[in-house]
């Protein structure tokens, strides 16, 4: 994921061999060690978290051969929030190649199953079932954006006569349609065509952005990364105090799903205000309540 450090303010640390070298010269140091997993062949993780203020930072997780052997096995930088974004059941998948865990959650106001990088992977493997409870509730969602532009909001659905963007399906209606209930089937497909044809209407006349009030979209081939248009609901300003580049921090909305999010200021477009719309595309990542 180095190519998101630049997000967190490591824009000089570009190419793999700068991130290595950050990660042996100031990440992998002891008094950064945030945990150590015994392993049964008598190696051990040990997670290293270098934090650059109050909620970014750093995390490298290195392999303990013994006899002072290592192996870097990941990295990424991380937006600790504390900020709990869903309660809905998170079910974990390992990835292939290292030990990390993406987190899936079925989220029906964004029709999808959203799926984000776990940044707590240490804390689950250390659950003695492990590998087989796979379903937990509690997630604080954070994004990483490279670039971003700051769109005007738009008049609210209710004073726009005709808008098809107030349409927000019910949960229960879309379970019961998964579940093969035929009514429920026929009555979100009729809310659909409703939705298409008063949207085809309305593009005629309008800009996309103010028809498009929000959306949240799989973006590329990596599942945990999307293209979103949301409502800036917070805004700070810090910095990154290794690098001293300029961090903006924002809270958005983005069809009914809560998040935070982390960009360089210097690649933001615009100038974030609570009630503006931000377009981007971001890097979902997200710290899961596994209960120890």
């Amino acid at each position: 994921m180095h190519r998101f450090m630049r997000a967190a303010g490591f824009s000089d640390f570009t190419t793999e061999e700068s991130v290595y070298n950050l990660l042996r010269q100031h990440v992998e140091r002891p008094e950064n060690l945030s945990a150590r997993l015994e392993l049964e062949d008598h190696s051990a993780v040990l997670e290293y978290r270098m934090p650059v203020n109050e909620y970014i930072g750093v995390c490298a997780a290195v392999l303990d051969l013994g006899s002072g052997r290592t192996e870097l096995q990941y990295y990424y930088p991380y937006y600790n929030t504390g900020e709990i974004s869903s309660n809905g059941i998170v079910a974990l998948e390992r990835h292939t190649q290292v030990e990390t865990y993406a987190g899936v959650i079925d989220e029906y106001n964004i029709g999808l199953s959203l799926i984000f990088y776990m940044t707590n992977p240490v804390s689950y493997r250390r659950r003695p079932d492990a590998g087989i409870n796979y379903e937990f509730r509690g997630t604080a969602l954070s994004a990483f954006a490279n670039a971003a532009t700051i769109l005007l909001p738009v008049a609210p659905a209710e004073e726009m006569a005709g808008s098809g963007g107030g349409y927000t399906p019910d949960e229960g209606l879309i379970e019961a349609a998964r579940n093969g209930d035929i009514d429920a089937i026929e009555t979100l497909t009729a809310s659909d065509i409703e939705m298409y044809q008063e949207i085809s209407e309305r593009i005629e006349t309008e800009d996309l952005y103010s028809v498009v009030e929000q959306s949240f979209m799989p973006c590329g081939i990596e599942c945990d990364q999307y293209s979103i248009i949301g409502e800036i609901l917070e805004t700070e300003e810090t910095e990154n105090s290794f690098t001293g580049e300029k961090l903006i921090l924002m809270k958005i909305s983005s069809n009914s799903v809560e998040f935070r999010l982390c960009m360089r200021r210097d690649d933001l477009l615009g100038e974030p205000m609570k009630g503006r719309r931000i377009k981007c595309k971001i890097w979902m990542q997200g710290s899961v309540n596994v209960g120890v």
